[in-house]
């Protein structure tokens, strides 16, 4: 994670192209600079040669500035940006804000600018926000380094974003409602710092409560979602996104439940609109956790109630079951009519009568929000209904939502709830979809919860033959998978596929037939159908090339022909490849899905599910996941698709039906995982009471290499060893969970051994540090902790340096366990897992003082270079077998 200290808390500012004249950015920055008190020095520099810009010293050139500058802010012309970040660089200023605009109109010229600029920053060892962007705001450090035409008030709430112009908005619309800000900033077209790196910062400021998130464009799916996730376990993440071109991968029709996925996973809600992001974070602040996603409604009115209840049944939601309480709960108008939920009371109803039901309905677990509806009338006084309810709620555990309807009447009974910070709505509709905000909030959560491994199939699928596929098929200079290959492809990951003869000569096929292929099936293959999702927006409507129910060889070869003659009508340039016969395995009580996998431009790669068949809407149906899966995600998409209603329906042991496939999506998830060169595989599969899952049609091809979104949990790299004093320990990647056990493990260390490790003093770790220590992306970092009996008592950490193809690593064994074999076992792991990266060295800065360091790696076969700092660097180049102690 990069270190934004100089952006955030500056203790010296440079604004470059600084000048007094009215409406230009330099008298802009300069001016909000001084009117945020900002308590630092402040210089301007200006070639024209002032002595002063704003009561401020001001310098022909930078590198004129005798003391440091933490920050450059440059509000120049486009063409003199290289210059100026070279004149930067050599006086050692290492962070920059390029205000400066017009460098994105064109995408083109954007794009190489930008790359430039990218180019010159690592060269100079520069970090750069925007350009094309807003500045930076921190109240709590007085810092407004922007153009922005308002100040930001104080709050909790962090805001980072792409565009500028929806930035000013923002910052105006919140200053209008009292809405402050910890942090204000938008990163323009990103040359450099990216969204990702913002929120990887925010996420471990104690400060920050909540993030709100504006994105355009997504470069780096995998590292977002890495910074995502680590901010979504400590904070509130809200997200909008707008795209200029929303492009829509192969095999949907809509690209919304992508970015709903994406943000699911992450833990983050998303948002459709400006006001949804802040009315979604006042929801979010003021709710109790919701544990069910079910509602119960209490009103004094039948016709309030019922606004509410069918505003939850047109989102999708669910009444929660109340009526095996009827006889706790008073009498009830409507029961029959409502199933006692909503619970209507008479009109008269006081605030007494309402806490008869609450109390009732909040010592029952299974229900979630508790929606309290009030309607003025001359017989109930709305005062004294909330004096009796708003301490009751207060004091509650439980999600509860209040409605006290009208204008006049009500007044004071609101100011109660608001006082109070309570969650209180002007109408049932807007109660109800807060309680489905902090709903899909919670789902997030739930997503976030699940780490599936890479290897969650029960068995390994043999790679060797796998590659041989692949292999075959680069070989071949083609991008589709003939017939055969595509069913070996299925078989490598379990799947049973229905009997199936193949070849190019149709007289050949027909003499390989035995009776028991009839009645059957006759595909004529051709490379546009090797292809998956080769269809319109209609598939029932798509050219199949099959026919069906053929009795006999006659049937077949009359078939043959009429097939013949339409693919030359409908494919006239696609290459016939041969023909295919599989027997009819169709029964009345037989269910299709569809399943397989896509590709999205800014996601990578999807596992997608639903419906399947001629006669299915597929597209409709089909829903999408992020690989990896584990049981519970795949069993949470399978649910929400039409086709499981239908299997609900006709199932007779649903929940076998259901494992099977959850297994077959398991299965597709990790041959995602494991060959990320695959583009595209759309399988039919015929599900058979009492007899398993059957693929009867398969299409796959490939493509470049692209990773998946979401890292998996690297389960396969956890093993249980026995140390040199007969006690076993376990050896596993770090979780973000761990982080209460890393504190604890660094707090059993004195501070000499502290100072070994870290190179400091050291004898507290704050959140934020601990944070980033556990919340790690197993790619360019890994972490290996050793636990005895769930306790942390061993950690190795490791760092990949991708320009020079090092892992740098440290390490750190409690006294207890030190000569047990623990930090040997430690290291011969981090070179085996080395190995397999294939880095050419792995390397450690030691302090000359650290013995057992340097006699661990003189065991190992490492080489000391003593350097002129003072530090001992280790280095074993990976080229020869490793040696072992």
């Amino acid at each position: 994670m990069p270190d934004l200290s100089n952006f955030f808390q500056p203790k010296s500012i440079a604004v470059i192209g600084a000048s007094e004249r009215e409406g230009s950015m330099g008298a802009v920055v300069m001016q909000n600079l001084r009117e945020s008190q900002y308590p630092h020095p402040l210089y301007a520099v200006n070639t024209k040669g002032y002595a002063s810009v704003f009561g401020y010293p001001a310098f022909r050139y930078v590198r004129e500035i005798r003391d440091p500058v933490d920050l450059a802010v440059i509000c120049l012309p486009p063409e003199s940006l290289m210059r100026v970040l070279r004149q930067l660089g050599r006086v050692g200023i290492r962070a920059a804000i390029i205000l400066t605009g017009g460098l994105s109109r064109r995408q083109a010229l954007g794009t190489a600018r930008n790359d430039r600029i990218l180019s010159l920053a690592r060269e100079l060892n520069i970090r750069i926000l925007g350009p094309n962007c807003l500045g930076i705001l921190v109240p709590d450090e007085h810092l407004n380094a922007s153009f922005a035409h308002l100040n930001a008030l104080p709050g909790q709430s962090a805001y980072v974003g792409h565009s500028s112009s929806l930035g000013s908005a923002l910052l105006d619309w919140a200053g209008a409602r009292g809405i402050g800000f910890s942090h204000f900033l938008t990163v323009g077209s990103s040359a450099d710092l990216r969204i990702s790196d913002i929120v990887d910062h925010l996420s471990t400021d104690r400060r920050v409560r909540s993030i709100l998130i504006h994105l355009e464009h997504i470069r780096d799916a995998n590292r977002l979602l890495i910074a995502l996730r680590a901010a979504a376990r400590s904070k509130k993440v809200l997200a909008i996104r707008t795209q200029a071109r929303r492009s829509v991968p192969p095999g949907l029709v809509d690209r919304r439940p992508v970015d709903d996925e994406y943000f699911n996973r992450a833990g983050v809600l998303q948002v459709d609109s400006a006001d949804g992001l802040f009315s979604g974070l006042e929801v979010l602040s003021r709710a109790r956790p919701l544990h069910r996603a079910n509602l119960a409604i209490v009103s004094n009115g039948l016709g309030t109630a019922m606004l509410a209840s069918q505003q939850l049944q047109a989102l999708g939601g669910e009444l929660a079951h109340i009526e095996d309480h009827k006889t706790r709960l008073p009498t009830l108008w409507y029961a029959e009519e409502t199933g006692y939920n909503p619970a209507i009371l008479p009109p008269e109803a006081t605030g007494q009568a309402y806490l008869d039901v609450l109390k009732v309905l909040e010592r029952d677990p299974a229900i979630g929000g508790i929606l309290v509806i009030h309607s003025p009338n001359r017989r109930s006084d709305s005062t004294e209904v909330a004096r009796h309810l708003q301490p009751y709620i207060k004091r509650s555990r439980r999600m509860f939502l209040t409605c006290f309807m009208g204008g006049v009447s009500i007044v004071e009974a609101r100011k109660q709830f608001d006082k109070s910070g309570l969650l209180n709505f002007d109408s049932p509709n807007d109660a109800v979809e807060a309680f489905f905000t902090v709903a899909r909030h919670e789902l997030a959560q739930e997503r976030l919860r699940e780490t599936p491994s890479s290897t969650s199939l029960g068995f390994t699928p043999d790679r060797q033959q796998g590659q041989d596929l692949f292999r075959q098929i680069d070989d071949q200079n083609r991008r589709y998978f003939t017939w055969a290959e595509a069913r070996a492809l299925m078989r490598l990951y379990g799947f049973t596929l229905v009997d199936s003869t193949f070849g190019v000569d149709f007289d050949q096929v027909v003499q390989r037939l035995t009776p028991r292929y009839f009645p059957a099936s006759l595909r004529l293959v051709h490379e546009a159908y090797c292809y998956p999702f080769a269809y319109n927006e209609a598939p029932a409507e798509r050219w199949r090339g099959v026919r069906i129910e053929l009795a006999d060889e006659a049937a077949l070869r009359e078939a043959r022909q009429s097939l013949a003659a339409e693919k030359a009508e409908q494919f006239p340039n696609s290459r016939t490849l041969g023909w295919g016969v599989q027997p009819m395995r169709r029964k009345i009580d037989h269910l299709q899905f569809s399943l397989g996998m896509t590709r999205d431009d800014d996601y990578g790669p999807l596992i997608v599910f639903g419906e399947g068949g001629s006669r299915a809407d597929m597209l409709a149906d089909r829903q999408v996941a992020l690989p990896p899966l584990n049981s519970s995600l795949a069993r949470q998409m399978i649910m929400r698709s039409h086709g499981y209603q239908v299997l609900a329906e006709r199932s007779e042991d649903l929940e076998q039906d259901v494992t099977q496939l959850v297994r077959a999506l398991k299965a597709m998830s990790q041959m995602v995982i494991d060959w990320p060169q695959l583009a595209g595989l759309e399988a039919n599969v015929l599900l058979q009471p009492g007899e398993g899952l059957l693929v009867i049609g398969v299409a796959a091809c490939i493509g470049e290499p692209q990773r998946p979104a979401l890292n998996p949990y690297p389960s396969e790299l956890i093993e249980t060893v026995t140390l040199g004093n007969d006690q076993s320990v376990t050896l596993r990647p770090i979780r973000g969970e761990d982080e209460p056990q890393l504190k604890t493990f660094y707090g059993r260390f004195d501070a000499e051994s502290l100072r070994l490790r870290f190179f400091g003093s050291r004898l507290h770790f704050e959140h934020r540090e601990l944070a980033t220590l556990c919340q790690i992306d197993y790619r360019r970092e890994m972490v290996f902790v050793a636990l005895s009996k769930r306790t942390i008592v061993g950690e190795m950490r490791l760092w990949t340096d991708v320009n020079t193809n090092e892992m740098e690593f440290a390490i750190m064994v409690e006294s207890a366990f030190q000569g047990t074999g623990l930090g040997s076992r430690l290291m011969q792991k981090t070179l085996d897992y080395a190995a397999v990266q294939k880095v050419a060295r792995v390397v450690a800065d030691v302090l000359p003082e650290n013995t057992p360091m340097l006699m661990l790696g003189r065991r190992f076969g490492f080489k000391a270079h003593h350097e002129q700092d003072g530090t001992v660097r280790l280095i074993l180049t990976l080229n020869t077998p490793v040696a072992q102690s």
